[in-house]
């Protein structure tokens, strides 16, 4: 387990905002969801809150209906509620039908989902595309329940409105673009996916913070698949265009052993990046292939777009018994967990930023001795450090990244970016890209 043992000023922020939207009812559309980018906009100024209509089609995909919820709940014949809405919305089947009727146990039985596994969670269920209704519990209430008639209560409305995602560009000096995306489509669970929206909002925050950035980045909030799909759709051309690298946002929360999710393309910058940051922080990590893939990295890596998009996580969705129940709560995510997180993502936009190609000014082998960069005195030779500087200086051809050149010199990236600021600031290499 990779505990966090540094600083965890900028993981108890994201915590402390995590907790304020814990309780927003998100979905694929509704005013849950809405609450959440509201909040996120007014820590960033510049972030853009859009909109699309129910019934647009989206490739092979409609927008569907908005979803609202005023109340819901099932209570005996006597007004007593065995399971109301207002204590947990994970309580109510995501997306059920408006319904008041009073219904016999063993009807109402297959309306009701529990984990018999798991008897005090409440599992997390919708049904986002089929028009249908029902009920989450912990296991042991339903055992509470009596072979008689209920009445069932659901006070929803799903009626012509809006999907509503919301993005902020932060633009560098290169028209090239690193990918940031998370969603905002899921109810009350910490890690997944409550931890996404807070990490990514203090990340943009983070890049706005810094000067002279090389690369652009879009930032997106949107409802899992049909929002990553409606953006895809609306923005192809300067996706296509400008997209280098990216990653979804994704269970960042809890403070377990790191996780990345592979692009489909091997070879990307983003897998390139994602795994030099790992390395440099000497982290444990499981990287799982792009045949595991789980979130809108489907999206994004499809045919036709192939953009590579990856996702750095903590315990990835779907790998920890928590997962889409009641007990992905707030004890199971931690400033801790979030400060870790945040601690590699910081690090990843650093080596995106350091990552450049390079090119020798100089035709044939510099003059080391002109810049001080070697002594002949006794024949020593170079100086202790001038052999990593030769052999920098040897393999920038204007083809090979920083990254690449680390590999085949057996360097510390780090030490490799100490070494082209000292052969930049001698005028003996040029940036290439």
């Amino acid at each position: 387990m990779s505990k966090v043992i540094s600083n965890s000023k900028e993981g108890f922020q994201i915590y402390k905002w995590a907790k304020q939207i814990f309780k927003f009812n998100r979905s694929l559309t509704g005013s849950g969801t809405v609450e959440t980018l509201n909040f996120i906009k007014k820590k960033l100024p510049n972030f853009k809150i859009k909109k699309i209509k129910s019934g647009t089609k989206v490739y092979d995909w409609t927008i569907p209906l908005e979803w609202n919820v005023k109340k819901a709940y099932i209570e005996d014949l006597k007004g007593n509620k065995l399971i109301n809405f207002n204590d947990n919305n994970l309580h109510l089947v995501g997306y059920s039908i408006p319904i008041n009727k009073v219904i016999q146990f063993k009807d109402l039985k297959k309306k009701l989902h529990t984990i018999k596994k798991m008897p005090n969670a409440i599992p997390y269920r919708y049904s986002y595309y089929t028009k249908d209704w029902g009920f989450c519990l912990q296991h042991n209430k339903l055992k509470k329940f009596k072979d008689q008639k209920y009445r069932v209560v659901i006070d929803s409305s799903l009626k012509k409105g809006n999907m509503h995602y919301g993005e902020i560009l932060i633009k560098g000096k290169s028209s090239k673009e690193i990918l940031l995306s998370t969603y905002i489509c899921h109810p009350s669970m910490g890690n997944n996916e409550v931890s996404g929206p807070v990490l990514l909002t203090r990340l943009a925050k983070y890049l706005l913070s810094r000067n002279n950035l090389h690369y652009s980045y879009r930032i997106i909030f949107v409802p899992e698949t049909i929002g990553a799909i409606t953006y895809i759709n609306k923005n192809y051309k300067i996706l296509k265009k400008n997209v280098v690298a990216g990653y979804i946002v994704s269970c960042v929360g809890d403070n377990n052993d790191y996780s990345y999710l592979e692009t489909k393309d091997k070879d990307s910058l983003s897998n390139k990046i994602a795994n030099t940051a790992f390395n440099l922080k000497k982290l444990k990590f499981k990287k799982y292939s792009f045949l595991q893939r789980g979130s809108d990295e489907r999206q994004f890596n499809s045919p036709g777009i192939d953009l590579s998009i990856g996702s750095i996580m903590r315990t990835r969705h779907g790998y920890y018994k928590e997962y889409h129940t009641s007990l992905d709560n707030l004890d199971f995510i931690s400033s801790e967990g979030f400060q870790g997180a945040y601690d590699i993502y910081t690090l990843v936009f650093d080596i995106l930023e350091n990552n450049r190609i390079y090119k020798n000014l100089i035709i044939g082998e510099p003059f080391y001795t002109k810049y001080n960069l070697r002594t002949d005195t006794l024949g020593t030779g170079f100086k202790k450090y001038s052999l990593n500087i030769s052999n920098v200086c040897a393999y920038l051809d204007g083809k090979t990244d920083l990254i690449d050149l680390s590999k085949i010199l057996s360097l510390n990236f780090y030490e490799i970016t100490k070494i082209i600021k000292i052969l930049k600031y001698n005028k003996i290499i040029k940036m290439v890209s």
